[in-house]
């Protein structure tokens, strides 16, 4: 997904259309030729939270977390073996 580019000065003299355009697609936002933010709608900022993961160390896990990891099953449109993939550019 390309987001639209605008400066940060134009964000502050036209916020409403800058505004319209982040519900369509991201708006970069930029200071000095730079991108320093995004504006985005607020369904694409929850589903990009949803997919947010964070690491944890295994120790910080519960017994209940551990069970669940050992209990998964790939689903079989997933399931793969390594000798099935090409590698080939």
């Amino acid at each position: 997904m390309k987001a639209q580019t605008v400066t940060a000065s134009e964000v502050q003299r036209q916020f409403g259309r800058v505004h319209d355009m982040a519900m369509k697609e991201p708006v970069a936002i930029t200071n000095h030729g730079r991108s320093t933010s995004y504006l985005v709608s607020a369904d694409l900022f929850e589903q990009m939270l949803l997919c947010y993961r964070r690491a944890s160390f295994v120790g910080d896990l519960s017994d209940d977390d551990m069970r669940q990891i050992l209990e998964a099953k790939v689903p079989e449109e997933h399931n793969w073996e390594p000798d099935e993939v090409s590698y080939a550019p």
